[in-house]
């Protein structure tokens, strides 16, 4: 079976900030986030089911993300949340496998991130490499070019090692296991809570790597970055 890959190509500014921001909060998260668990659903237009169907691209759970009555389930690995304004990072399991005959695509640990208007959804394509480097180097260039700004991986180091250390191990670990790459932007957010319950729901759009690593699976351009993918919804409870 072959597997497809997208070129390589740099992370976008917004994700940038997004994870310089959230390496901070993320070591300092006994400050001011909270750890949060459950799962998101996600919901495919009927756009996306229109042009996948017609390309004769089909997709199925990766475990234990599964599937039912056409809606897709990835358990939350871990979370972690602001209570105040919900920006925050959810990282899951499982994924999703795209294929057309003898082509094949792996999307798989999806991790939502969310800083104020910059929510973006990472994934990683098993078996490649690449992205890291590329984000490491450009969260520092985000950072030297903010004025007042200090590099975030040092700064939280310094107030938070031991926490610092382990974000660090994490994300180096999560890059070893194959290439990330932005797989959607996040529109429209919305929440509501019930007591220790939070439910976030928000729009995916397809970004350009995504849209062409569907396109080289279908073998021909059926979709542009852009696209409506389909709804997420996250169900998540305080750890703890």
């Amino acid at each position: 079976m072959k597997v497809l890959a997208p070129r390589p190509r740099l992370l976008l500014g917004a994700v940038v900030a997004a994870l310089a921001i959230m390496a901070v909060g993320a070591a300092g998260a006994q400050a001011k986030l909270v750890k949060v668990t459950g799962s998101t659903t996600v919901t495919p237009s009927n756009g996306a089911k229109t042009f996948l169907a017609g390309a004769g691209v089909s997709v199925a759970p990766v475990a234990p993300a599964s599937a039912a009555n056409g809606t897709y389930t990835f358990p939350i690995f871990t979370g972690f949340g602001d209570a105040k304004t919900y920006n925050g990072l959810l990282a899951h399991k499982g994924g999703l496998r795209f294929t057309k005959g003898d082509r094949s695509q792996v999307v798989r640990r999806p991790v939502a991130v969310r800083i104020a208007k910059r929510s973006v959804l990472l994934a990683q394509l098993p078996g490649l490499r690449g992205g890291c480097q590329s984000l490491r180097a450009a969260i520092r260039r985000f950072a030297i070019h903010r004025p007042g700004y200090t590099d975030p991986l040092s700064k939280a180091a310094k107030r938070y090692p031991k926490a610092a250390k382990g974000f660090i191990k994490a994300t180096k670990r999560y890059c070893s296991q194959g290439r990330v790459i932005v797989l959607a932007r996040l529109t429209n957010p919305s929440k509501s809570v019930s007591g220790n319950t939070a439910t976030l729901s928000a729009e995916l759009h397809l970004s350009g790597q995504a849209a062409r690593l569907i396109n080289k699976v279908a073998g021909k351009k059926v979709v542009k970055a852009g696209a409506l993918l389909g709804t997420g919804t996250s169900t998540v409870t305080r750890a703890g």
